[in-house]
């Protein structure tokens, strides 16, 4: 075994294992007295507490939640799966050593593997799905940690294919290729084995890095249960969203403290985990041989760095146009300077301060007619079929996401609190499930998963036309003021806090890479010197603010921001085609799912990436918004 790989990763698996270990430790005390007086009194309390339970009480759960028994009908049952699924896989064991015998041999393999990867990831999901709608339960921990156990054996035989794939010579590989109903099926699979032949290590020490993904995948399960179990604070996602938007000051700074002091108050803990991730990352990517610990992340999307790079460039050379946004706020709310807690608020009083849940749909599906007939039906499905769960409670994680599980239907998850972001997270969600749904149902299952990079592309694309069919249809300039407000918040925050965070994540792994220490200090510190950067001369960084980084789940899902960002300035893009053009070109790439690079189909459908072009296009949609609010709000 290559013993230069032995001596690296004991170290991070020492590394890893203290973090865990200290956390559980960590005093999880959180002094929030002066947090509470500030906000209310007693009497206030309570009050709250009687509304939210008055709330609660006319949600009809039964109607706004999954239905999870097309799954599987019972933990029973999916228990009985996990052990059928793990004796099933022992019918793919039998083809190690002799898969690439011939074209029957592969193909017979390759069919066996598509059904036990959809087997898998429908057992997977059943867990992610009932753990984030009962967040305190050990019960889905375990449950996890069952079926972890059954893929990393599973992990290990398809590794062991995988390497006999690799091992073909251009000539015998290319010949298989030849076969038009393999290529067709399992092309795309394919290719991707073959792209990473130069970054595969011998047979002993892929095993070994195979066996290690348990310990390599703790700093981002650590940090789940921090955030979700061991953090205290007095608002669950949805109410401290509310705080933040509050027009008192007072309000949202208090609410902004009592979120950021119980991050703070575990900084050391979290920046641990933090830099653990970027370490794991800087060691598998030196191992394998890339460049970078980016090169690695970007080569599974077949991404040049130029992309990422060109992206980072063109917003730090444009940031005038957000400079402007601040300066404007700023006025606009009569304050001093911009802090942190003064970034949410609405600049214009909003026009629709309680959007039910079913006007919400009535709103959605006014804005997507644009889509046509075919893309509506399926919106239908999804607020019929109990694809959403859609309020928050006590015992759901926070924030929303989109869940795809082949041969069923996608499931997203919300916490809806009647406000206008609300409808726009649900119409973002929508363009993943839809997505997810007519990649699906075009192609095979290996071509079926669009990347996440086109995957935001399509959520973003229907928040603008939301933003651009309310925008037009203002009934006066208070409408049109409050619309644009948010039309740039969703630029703001797609394109220029997702490239700030993208920065961010490429300056902490350079300099681990480069073997410059790093703290929650040098953290802090850059994260500050970001949000100056990014905000302006307007903006006034308090120390608190600092710790934002620690509040990112998305940096435990490495060098994934940026898609974000990227995804925004295309879908901008494809808005604007839609509403000039016909939605024909724009569905026939959600069918195109992931049956090619992300890069060439965004391309073939008229959106070029890898110019600047759709990035400029979009930050002067976020110039030309800015400058019609001044117009109406300084009237």
């Amino acid at each position: 075994m290559n013993k230069k790989l032995v001596k690296s990763i004991i170290p991070l698996c020492i590394f890893i294992l203290f973090i865990a270990i200290s956390l559980q430790k960590a005093n999880d005390r959180y002094n929030d007295t002066a947090v509470v007086e500030a906000m209310v009194n007693d009497e206030e309390k309570n009050n709250e507490e009687n509304d939210k339970a008055e709330n609660k009480s006319k949600i009809d759960y039964s109607k706004t939640s999954w239905s999870l028994q097309n799954l599987y009908k019972s933990e029973d049952e999916w228990n009985n799966e996990l052990k059928k699924f793990t004796s099933d896989t022992k019918e793919l064991k039998n083809y190690v050593g002799k898969v690439t015998k011939s074209k029957t041999h592969l193909s017979f393999a390759l069919d066996i593997k598509e059904k036990l990867d959809i087997r898998l990831n429908k057992l997977y999901g059943y867990v992610k799905l009932n753990q984030d709608t009962n967040k305190n339960s050990y019960k889905y921990i375990d449950m996890k940690e069952n079926i972890n156990r059954v893929n990393r054996e599973y992990s290990n035989i398809c590794s062991d294919l995988e390497l006999e794939i690799l091992k073909l010579s251009d000539k015998e590989y290319n010949k298989f290729l030849e076969d038009k109903k393999l290529n067709k099926k399992y092309g795309m699979y394919l290719k991707e084995i073959r792209r990473s032949k130069d970054y595969y290590l011998d047979e002993k020490s892929e095993r070994l890095l195979a066996n290690t993904s348990s310990i390599s995948s703790l700093p981002g399960q650590v940090y789940e249960l921090f955030k979700n179990m061991d953090k205290k604070t007095n608002f669950n996602s949805a109410e401290y969203k509310t705080a933040l938007e509050s027009s008192d000051r007072n309000e949202r700074k208090s609410a902004y403290q009592n979120e950021f002091i119980a991050y703070n108050d575990n900084i050391n803990t979290l920046s641990g985990l933090l830099i653990g991730q970027v370490k794991k990352n800087v060691f598998y990517s030196s191992e394998r041989g890339y460049k970078s610990s980016l090169d690695m992340y970007l080569k599974g999307d077949d991404i040049d760095e130029k992309v990422y790079n060109k992206l980072i460039e063109t917003v730090n050379d444009n940031m005038e146009s957000l400079h402007k946004y601040v300066s404007l706020r700023k006025k606009v709310l009569n304050l001093d300077k911009v802090h942190y807690y003064d970034m949410f608020t609405p600049m214009v009083e909003a026009v629709d301060d309680n959007l039910t849940y079913d006007k919400a749909q009535g709103i959605i599906y006014a804005a997507l007619s644009p889509l046509g007939k075919e893309y509506g039906d399926v919106v239908y499905k999804a607020f019929n079929e109990k694809w959403i769960d859609a309020f928050a409670n006590d015992n759901k994680v926070s924030g929303a996401y989109c869940l795809s599980i082949y041969g069923n239907h996608p499931y997203v998850l919300l916490n809806y609190n009647n406000s206008l972001g609300s409808v726009s997270t649900l119409a973002h969600e929508l363009g993943h499930a839809v997505y997810e749904y007519m990649s699906s149902k075009n192609q095979s299952y290996f071509n079926s998963n669009p990347s996440i990079f086109t995957h935001e592309v399509a959520s973003t694309t229907n928040e603008a036309l939301l933003y651009e069919m309310l925008i037009k249809n203002s009934e006066n300039d208070q409408q049109k003021a409050y619309y644009i407000t948010q039309y740039l918040d969703l630029i703001k925050d797609t394109l220029y806090i997702q490239t700030m965070y993208a920065e961010f994540e490429k300056t902490i792994h350079e300099l681990v890479e480069n073997n410059k220490s790093i703290n929650a200090l040098v953290l802090d510190d850059i994260w500050g010197q970001l949000l100056t950067k990014y905000y302006g001369k307007d903006y006034e960084l308090d120390q608190l603010a600092k710790v934002g980084w620690s509040r990112i789940p998305h940096f435990y899902n490495s060098f994934y921001v940026y898609k974000y960002a990227t995804g925004c300035s295309a879908g901008v893009s494809f808005a604007q085609d839609i509403l000039k053009n016909g939605s024909d070109n724009y569905i026939n790439f959600l069918k195109k799912g992931g049956s090619d690079y992300p890069i060439n189909v965004l391309k073939e459908a008229g959106v070029n990436l890898t110019s600047t072009k759709p990035i400029e296009d979009t930050i002067n949609k976020f110039d030309s918004l800015v400058k019609e609010l001044e117009k109406l709000v300084l009237k």
